[in-house]
């Protein structure tokens, strides 16, 4: 069965919001509730998974709130760890030696291999965790 990549009004009113806010990520709940394009419910989500598919978005998953997607700005976003938000979504990259020596480490001392471009470790950005310190 063919594949039906062609581009459609929908699929480039969602490729053009991620464009607009570049790393940040959104459920399809708050893509439809907030971001303000005039793509039916079922359609935002078949777009995004297609999308997600096809290498265009970021498909991040924490067993809480459902996918998030966040636009994939280069195939070197498959070569290092992440850090996700859990209260903003933000994204942050992590092109750092530790984590390279931490990956080194599983695979030498674990026999396992880690498949980096999707690893996501959760907890609170900075801005985020001050915030909720000078709450508490």
């Amino acid at each position: 069965m063919a594949v039906n990549n062609y581009n459609t009004r929908q699929r480039d009113e969602i490729v053009e919001f991620f464009n607009k806010h570049r790393g940040t990520c959104f459920t399809a709940k708050e893509l439809i509730k907030n971001g303000g394009i005039s793509v039916g419910e079922a359609t935002v989500y078949r777009t995004l998974s297609r999308l997600a598919d096809q290498g265009i978005l970021k498909r991040f998953t924490d067993g809480k709130t459902g996918a998030s997607y966040q636009l994939n700005e280069s195939e070197e976003c498959s070569s290092h760890f992440h850090l996700k938000c859990e209260k903003c979504q933000k994204i942050i990259h992590m092109d750092c030696e530790f984590m390279s020596d931490m990956k080194r480490h599983i695979e030498g001392s674990h026999d396992f291999f880690v498949d980096i471009g999707k690893t996501v470790i959760y907890g609170l950005c900075g801005d985020c965790g001050r915030a909720q310190k000078e709450d508490k």
